[in-house]
């Protein structure tokens, strides 16, 4: 009698090693979308700070020589300064490299990063939205291997 338990036995085995496989399985992707969600939020964050940099370059190369503006420091500081020139930015592009650009150019720069930012969030969607997919058929052949 204990052998005809035995090959029940093993199933049963079987199907615990499989849950568990599946379990582990499913919290990596569930960890996965979690972390995608992440990047989708500071991507969204850095098309903000993107738009609101382009939208400064064309305000300041409005601004007239000699006028006094207000510099942001960080979150509500600033410092009153006078305008020598509106027209030049310097650009660092990398590598501790600082270039003049007029501001048609840094302001294209800017769209260009923006543009970036913009297809890559549109990559990341649609990968979640695949990984979702995925998830959800995890989550349901889960529940299936638990009520069997």
């Amino acid at each position: 009698m204990a052998q005809k338990n035995r090959p029940e036995g093993d199933a049963d085995a079987a199907k615990q090693q499989e849950l568990q496989r599946k379990y582990v399985e499913y919290q990596m992707m569930e960890q996965q979308i979690k972390q995608m969600q992440q990047q989708l939020e500071k991507l969204e964050q850095q098309g903000m700070e993107a738009a609101a940099v382009e939208q400064c370059i064309v305000d300041v190369g409005n601004v007239s020589k000699g006028d006094e503006v207000l510099v942001p420091v960080t979150g509500g500081v600033f410092f009153r300064t006078k305008v020598e020139d509106s027209r030049t930015f310097l650009v660092n592009v990398g590598s501790g490299v600082v270039v003049e650009k007029d501001v048609e150019g840094t302001r294209q720069l800017i769209q260009k990063q923006s543009e970036e930012i913009v297809k890559y969030k549109e990559q990341l969607t649609n990968q979640l939205s695949e990984q979702i997919m995925a998830f959800q058929e995890m989550e349901t052949a889960l529940k299936k291997l638990i009520e069997d």
